[in-house]
């Protein structure tokens, strides 16, 4: 009986012997291995204890050598101020891959860049410091001439198909701050592709509200519709939908905010000066025609059918043409906000087939204009 006992001791204290007298070797060499870090010795580690308990702490020392980038966020801005022109405005992203160091950079303003482009730049880490490998410089779409811009929300890195892509987000501003569009674009370097989405709107930020931006708008871009399955596309996307600094407004309203946009860029002086005016057809799903087909004190001629309404912030007069049934915007102007005391649009009247007579009040004064729908011409 005592025999039996001891012999399971013995096995059990001569295995101990054996383990201690391995682990005093793989701790030796892993000591010697994580003084002097290399994938190479790092696999020398691994083929000799490949079911070492240090095992997996050289795996991740490993893969951290090979693809996790020692530079913060902050430390690549500053590597890549150097080979940028002084004012510029960018982000950069630090990237490990294969344990060689790269930098890539976004651009969105510069002294010697195109106000419509943007610039992208990738570096790399030699043995005589960092290098820049390339730049080019991508058309972005949504970016003005004479707008301000600066980024917006956070910058962003996504796996897409085994490859890296750098998401960035960025405000184009009118020189007045009324309009802005939101622009989302991703860049992926292996696949030389770089797409934008723009969110175009106008600014609807109010003292007060507790957001960094507000923007009422759409997606305008061509994009959505031919590569809109693309996964770049898709994430995009997906970040405009689901931002609550951007208010999406239906089609009809979109396109009646680009009509108006549009009359009051063609015709700066009506209100003031101007003697001939120039008018846009309208589509028939903007909510001007909507509008327009529901009045109830529409004015009408053997030639033409008016109306007078307050949309979106606007006095307008929609126009149709019995002739051929188009819709026309043929006058705007922004909306009175007192009655008593500010210029108030108050009625409209054919005088004949072709001159529609506008009536003002403006506090305690009246006065008209006589507008030639088929001329276009406007008489005070």
């Amino acid at each position: 009986m005592n025999t039996l006992k001891v012999l399971p001791c013995a096995a059990l204290l001569c295995a101990s012997v054996c383990m201690q007298a391995q682990t005093r070797n793989e701790t030796r060499l892993y000591e010697r291995t994580i003084g002097k870090p290399s994938v190479e010795a790092f696999d020398r580690f691994l083929r000799r204890y490949p079911n070492s308990v240090y095992a997996g702490d050289i795996s991740a020392r490993k893969d951290t050598l090979l693809s996790i980038s020692p530079y913060s966020t902050a430390e690549a801005e500053t590597v890549l101020a150097d080979f940028m022109p002084e004012g510029a405005i960018y982000a950069a992203f630090p990237e490990r891959r294969d344990a060689v160091d790269r930098i890539y950079g976004v651009c969105i303003s510069a002294p010697d860049l195109e106000e419509s482009h943007v610039r992208l730049y990738a570096l790399t880490l030699g043995e005589d410091g960092w290098t820049l490998d390339y730049s080019y410089e991508p058309s972005a779409g949504g970016l003005r001439d004479g707008w301000t811009r600066q980024f917006a929300d956070s910058c962003s890195v996504h796996e897409i198909a085994g490859s890296k892509c750098f998401r960035v987000n960025y405000i184009a501003s009118s020189p007045d701050g009324g309009k802005m569009n939101y622009i989302a674009s991703a860049w992926s370097p292996d696949n030389d592709s770089f797409v934008s989405l723009v969110f175009s709107g106008k600014n609807i930020l109010h003292p007060g509200e507790d957001l960094p931006y507000h923007i009422e708008g759409r997606i305008e871009n061509d994009n959505m519709l031919v590569n809109a399955g693309r996964p770049e596309l898709r994430l995009l996307t997906a970040g405009i939908n689901g931002n609550p600094c951007l208010k999406q407004i239906p089609a009809e309203d979109y396109l009646t905010d680009a009509a108006i946009e549009w009359w009051l860029e063609q015709n700066p002086d009506a209100m003031t000066s101007a003697s001939r005016l120039n008018f846009n057809i309208l589509p028939e799903n903007s909510s001007l025609v909507l509008q327009f087909d529901a009045a109830e004190s529409r004015k009408s001629s053997t030639r033409y059918t008016a109306a007078l309404f307050d949309i979106r912030g606007y006095s307008v007069i929609v126009v149709r043409q019995k002739a051929d049934g188009k819709y026309v915007l043929a006058w705007a102007e922004p909306e009175c906000e007192d009655h008593y005391r500010d210029r108030l649009l108050n009625s409209i009247k054919f005088e004949d087939a072709n001159t529609l007579e506008m009536f003002y009040y403006h506090g305690k004064r009246h006065f008209d204009y006589k507008l030639n729908l088929a001329s276009k011409t406007l008489k005070r």
